[in-house]
């Protein structure tokens, strides 16, 4: 008789782990319990010793999918004479350093199948889940996972729902979201009138969608607005309404099937399709797609999502509908710069001239969670763009402890922040960028929620180092310590962070960033540790006419990064408008420095006629790369379309007498790409990215000959480009670099509290 303890780590709590460990010890016939713990779920099983071995061998192969074991550690303990049966005993809590939370899952396929049979009690019931599916950190309130722990404790089990909770044998034992129509949370119709309409929800869900009508859908995270997108009058209402007159709509399509329809997928973005985060998946689209797909965006992909409650799959195959369409528009529910609307009363306030229908729930949503955006790319691994619903609140395990308890704000783009202890950190789920009341109530509201669900108080407050970012205005509490972290210093850190590296070289590119000599950065080249970095190289400093607004006016940007000895028209200004801005460049009124290397690639979109004003972030360089993939599908040389040698394009010039080495100039492939047009826009927009690659390499090349280091880190925002990643990282392996991507975050300003939170003040 032995008895053997086992405790393990990771996703592992609202995910059917206890009742699948319970099962298991039942089976072989031992003896002992199964717990929640804050952090880990810890078990003790008793038996004769080969009974004990078969335990854990058949633990490798008979734990529940959606859980993510991270780590298992086995002890001996002592035999407890006279226990003769295994139980689930109650949750208590224990020293943690963060107890992990799981995320919301897709409907599973046996909850999917249940909701369409007449013969199920759950038939049709919007809420179906199990220990397998359904809601999980936008419900939670307090730790450790179990149901009055959740917004779930306003809707006390029916005597069915319970008997199901108790039985070992039922898949949904111990489902801490188990409800039904009886006992568990109701739909509700209301018009934009504020009135609750009579009938069947869905169905009038449905008959508004098949009428051209905006729906509002309450979900798991927050507010959906759909949308027929084969409805023009409810597309254009929609960009109306949202302020979004160009950026692309992201589809739910019916199945995997409907996803083929539309996009040539890849077997890895089917299977992000599938996987538990059920993300919206950027994808090239198909070039026999429906002509109603250019209404929902006019590049050359399309984000597609697949349904992932059982309402919003309803809205697909609610038997006795007419329904005929294969995909339906689901955008955020907000208006312009606000975050995703989450309460019903607000919804039918805010949202009252959007949408012509309203589908609530009252399920009380704790966190909003909006969807995962990822894309996938023939160099590297699958990439996030927006860190969601589905991977918030994984946590972040580090190779090494941070000092004391850590709160990360982020910056003002993109914003997620980020609470660290130990070894654990949690990135928070997106929020948007902190330019409304709205938003920064959000952020607030969120930082708030996040120290108390952990129950800390942080040690250390990291902030971006601009002194105008609301995100930096955050009041400290008493005791607190404030540490600013450079903008593209901690984009190199947040790729250390997620790969466990004190030191390394790094490609630190995006639109904007406060440097330590007040000028805006955006394309540097680091040597970076985990307490300081130096500046080796950056693109060459050019002016920004009129600041900020030169981002909304890429023409602008173009001229400035011209210079004044490349003079002529440039594609979106008349000649007043040129001699206007020339004006102010000389005078430079109004004209901060930059070494964006996002800038540029604005500068390379507009010069080839691609935007002539921004209507969403990144709205040229997605066209320039749409382009440049064109251009490759083909097989179109670039040094032969364009007479050029890369190494010319980008010359390398002595850095200015501060730390750097070098400094990269734009002008020559700004200077080649003009005056082109027609059939060579494709390979010139190619061309762009492959000097770019080149000198990025070199760039590489020349930080590694200085410091003697191999392991180089890419992140920021231009390194959400697909292009540039399948480019340049093949050239940096081949030379024998160590290449570190950012996989579990996003490159962009979503990651950036990683790796604020991964510096070391000392």
């Amino acid at each position: 008789m032995v008895r053997r303890r086992f405790t393990f780590r990771g996703t592992v709590q609202g995910v059917g782990f206890r009742p699948a460990v319970y099962r298991l010890a039942v089976s072989a016939g031992l003896a002992g319990w199964v717990q929640n713990r804050r952090s880990v779920v810890i078990a003790e099983v008793q038996g004769d010793e080969a009974r004990v071995d078969g335990f854990r061998a058949a633990l490798r192969s008979g734990l529940p999918a959606a859980c993510r074991l991270e780590s298992v550690s086995e002890s001996g303990a002592a035999v407890v004479p006279g226990e003769r049966d295994f139980q689930i005993a109650e949750s208590s809590a224990d020293a943690y350093s963060f107890p992990p939370i799981p995320p919301d899952l897709p409907t599973c396929p046996e909850c999917a199948q249940e909701l369409l049979d007449p013969a199920n009690r759950r038939h049709l019931y919007p809420f179906i889940t199990c220990t397998q599916c359904g809601p999980r950190y936008s419900i939670v309130e307090r730790t450790p996972f179990d149901r009055q722990n959740t917004s779930m404790q306003a809707f006390p089990q029916c005597p069915a729902c319970l008997a199901e909770y108790r039985d070992p044998g039922d898949r949904r034992f111990h489902s801490q979201t188990n409800a039904c129509p009886a006992c568990g949370p109701r739909l509700r119709a209301y018009g934009s009138d504020g009135q609750e309409a009579a009938g069947d929800p869905l169905r009038a869900a449905i008959r508004a969608l098949a009428a051209g009508r905006v729906v509002a859908v309450q979900g798991i995270g927050g507010f959906h607005l759909a949308a027929d997108p084969r409805a023009p009058a409810a597309v254009q209402r929609l960009r109306r309404d949202k302020e979004r007159e160009r950026k692309p709509f992201a589809l739910m399509v019916r199945d995997l099937a409907g996803a083929r329809l539309l996009c040539d997928l890849s077997p890895a973005e089917e299977q992000l399709l599938r996987s538990p985060p059920a993300p919206i998946v950027i994808a090239p689209r198909r070039a026999d797609a429906p002509a109603w797909t250019l209404r929902v965006s006019d590049t050359d992909t399309l984000g597609v999502m697949l349904p992932y409650t059982p309402l919003h799959l309803l809205l697909f195959v609610h038997p006795g509908a007419e329904i005929d369409w294969q995909a339906l528009i689901m955008t955020s529910g907000n208006l312009a710069g606000e975050p995703i609307i989450t309460d019903p009363a607000e919804a039918r306030e805010r949202l009252a001239d959007v949408a012509d229908l309203f589908i609530c729930h009252d399920r009380r949503i704790v966190f909003r969670t909006d969807d995962s955006i990822v894309r996938v790319g023939a160099a590297g691994p699958p990439f996030l763009l927006r860190r969601s619903r589905g991977h918030v609140p994984r946590l972040l395990h580090l190779q090494s402890e941070v000092r004391g308890v850590v709160l990360a704000l982020g910056g003002d783009l993109k914003n997620a922040p980020a609470l660290a202890r130990g070894r654990d950190l949690h990135l928070a789920a997106y929020n948007g960028d902190l330019e409304s009341a709205e938003t920064l109530w959000q952020f607030d509201g969120q930082v708030r929620r996040l120290l108390e669900l952990y129950g800390v108080a942080p040690d250390v407050v990291a902030r971006d180092l601009h002194p105008g970012y609301h995100s930096g205005r955050w009041e400290s509490p008493a005791g607190a310590r404030s540490v600013d972290v450079q903008h593209h210093h901690a984009h190199a850190l947040s790729v250390m962070a997620e790969h466990g590296l004190e030191e390394a070289l790094a490609l630190s590119f995006d639109g904007t960033g406060y440097g330590t000599d007040g000028v805006t950065w955006g394309g540097e080249f680091l040597h970076a540790t985990r307490r300081d970095f130096t500046r080796l190289g950056s693109f060459a400093e050019f002016p920004l006419p009129g600041g900020d607004a030169a981002v909304l006016h890429p023409p602008r940007i173009a001229l400035a990064a011209l210079g004044e000895e490349a003079p002529g028209s440039i594609p979106g200004l008349d000649e007043q408008q040129e001699r206007f801005l020339r004006a102010m460049i000389r005078a430079r009124t109004n004209c901060p420095l930059t070494t964006s290397l996002g800038r540029v690639f604005d500068a390379a979109a507009a010069i080839l006629g691609l935007v002539d004003r921004t209507t969403y972030e990144g709205e040229g360089p997605i066209r320039l790369e749409g382009r440049g993939l064109r251009a490759r599908a083909l097989g179109r040389s670039e040094d032969q379309a364009s007479g050029h040698r890369l190494q010319d394009l980008l010359p390398f010039r002595d850095g200015p007498g501060d730390s750097r080495v070098f400094v990269v100039n734009p002008r020559p492939l700004l200077g080649a790409l003009r005056g082109r047009g027609g059939e060579e826009v494709d390979s010139l927009a190619l061309l762009f990215h492959q000097a770019v690659a080149h000198a990025s390499w070199e760039g590489a090349r020349r930080m590694r000959a200085h410091t003697g280091v191999r392991k180089i880190a890419l992140s920021g925002g231009v390194f959400q480009n697909l292009l540039l990643r399948d480019i340049l990282i093949p050239l940096l392996v081949r030379d024998g670099f160590e290449v570190f991507l950012n996989e579990e975050i996003p490159a962009g300003d979503g990651g950036l509290a990683v790796g604020q939170a991964w510096f070391d003040p000392g």
